[in-house]
């Protein structure tokens, strides 16, 4: 098996002794959760944004668990699910650009009184739409909930609610997350809804039309779903669409902030981030309701993992990021996005800036639930997998990774060698982004604006330059 799952000894330990203690009293819940098109800005916890939405729960989270500051998602969505659900970047999976999608029926009409909502517009500049095949999750890549059914020592039961976005008519379409292991979906098939109040909802499989707010219908289904867990572990993948277009003021009940001077009959542009804020805010109510709904001593053994799928909707990012390099972009703004994490073991309100990327949650949730990746993987396949468990004991220790990398690219396959990638160390970051290259210090210029290959490059600099590049080379080169 060829695997590059590169944890240090130090982790092996802490890992062994986090995650052995546990399974020695009961197995862990696994609680995963997706927030759509935010970057870091967008999150009070980050410190970043002038004014970010009010989050009680995701606030909360960070102050119980653990926030990495470094964690890098694909700059869209269906990217980074399909990292996250194989532990293997775009280049090998296929999948570089959103999911094309398949048939469904038209949606019921929307009910009378509800909120207008945006058409939406175009994303940055690599993400404009183009007449190439955008293919699907091949049925032959190994995933997440199969591995967890197939190795885990205690059966685990399994759920995936919410949006899903990695499937065609080819490989299964609305029956694709059941035959990727999953023992449960309900949710939606592609990157947004119809309507966020008049959508084809998919239950096992079965399409129907459903009409209320979707978040608050995806959070029912979850509760409905624990509701009838007795003892066994669980795993529950809950994927909001929020705050994904189509724009809208949401439900006065979901507020934190006060959105009463907006009209829900329109949405102007010149608003669009007070409505982005709203979404961001009712997403946050309904993370709140659930996890509030788990008893103290579910709660206590459950793990609870919040991450963005791409950095925010190009017309509604905020600084410090800027339009043009927010989501579809391969620049800080489209992949530096949350990762909290909260649970046993893991040091209250600490900050790691380890390396992690979205491939990672793959070998670090299979860990958590005492499955050992690199043997769960089927002979000869290439996982870029690396387990973060040892950082969530020990936020302080170094990273297990030394560079992450993403990519965005059109054409499945055929548009690997002309993809945007980028990869960065704990300093410096190389990118190509349409077919050029830019290199920056994000020590000293976070926010890129200043290209270093625009001047001279110090001895130092330059050594950095080519190593990331023999680097991506490297890696890019490799089955």
């Amino acid at each position: 098996m060829n695997f590059r799952f590169w944890p240090m000894l130090f982790a092996i330990g802490v890992a062994f002794v986090l995650i052995g203690d546990l399974r020695a009293q009961q197995a862990p819940n696994i609680l995963f959760i997706i927030g759509d098109d935010m970057g870091v800005e967008a999150l009070a916890s980050y410190g970043l944004g002038e004014h970010p939405p009010r989050t009680a729960a995701l606030d909360e989270l960070a102050r119980d668990g653990l926030r990495f500051d470094n964690f890098w998602a694909q700059p869209v969505c269906s990217p980074t699910r399909a990292t996250v659900i194989t532990g293997r970047y775009g280049f090998r999976t296929g999948i570089g650009r959103p999911v094309g999608g398949g048939p469904l029926p038209e949606p019921p009409a929307k009910p009378a009184g509800a909120p207008a909502e945006s058409n939406g517009a175009p994303n940055a500049a690599s993400a404009e739409d183009r007449t190439l095949p955008r293919p699907y999750l091949l049925l032959s890549e190994y995933t997440l909930p199969r591995a967890l059914k197939e190795h885990a020592e205690t059966d685990y039961a399994t759920a995936a609610f919410g949006k899903w976005h990695l499937a065609m008519p080819e490989n299964g379409w609305t029956d694709h997350p059941n035959i990727v292991g999953f023992d449960h979906f309900a949710g939606l098939m592609g990157g947004g809804p119809e309507s966020y109040f008049a959508w084809n909802k998919v239950v096992d499989g079965e399409v129907s039309g459903a009409v209320g707010y979707t978040p608050t219908d995806k959070v029912d289904d979850a509760l409905a779903w624990l509701d009838d867990r007795s003892d066994e572990p669980w795993f529950l993948w809950l994927a909001f669409n929020l705050g994904h277009t189509p724009l809208h003021l949401p439900p006065p009940d979901s507020w934190q902030s006060d959105y009463s001077g907006h009209d829900p009959g329109s949405v102007p542009e010149e608003q669009w981030v007070a409505y982005f804020n709203a979404m961001v805010e009712a997403m946050d109510t309904e993370i709140a309701r659930l996890l509030d709904s788990l008893e103290p001593d579910v709660r206590d053994n459950t793990y609870v993992i919040f991450m963005g799928d791409n950095g925010t909707y190009d017309p509604v990012v905020s600084a410090p990021f800027r339009r043009g390099r927010a989501k579809g972009t391969i620049y800080e703004g489209g992949v530096n996005v949350p990762l909290i994490v909260s649970g046993p073991g893991i040091e209250r309100g600490g900050v790691s800036e380890a390396l992690v990327n979205s491939t990672d949650l793959f070998a670090t949730i299979l860990e958590m639930a005492g499955v050992d990746a690199a043997a769960a993987v089927p002979e000869g396949v290439t996982v870029d997998s690396v387990s973060f468990i040892a950082s969530l004991a020990d936020p302080d220790g170094p990273s297990a990774r030394d560079w992450i990398y993403a990519d965005e690219f059109f054409g499945g396959f055929d548009g690997v060698d002309g993809a945007d990638y980028a990869m960065r160390n704990h300093r410096y970051k190389l990118l190509r982004f349409e077919g050029v290259e830019e290199f920056y210090d994000l020590e000293a210029d976070p926010y890129e604006y200043n290209d270093l290959l625009e001047g001279d490059l110090t001895a130092n600099e330059r050594a950095e330059y080519e190593a990331l590049r023999a680097e991506i080379h490297r890696l890019r080169s490799s089955n």
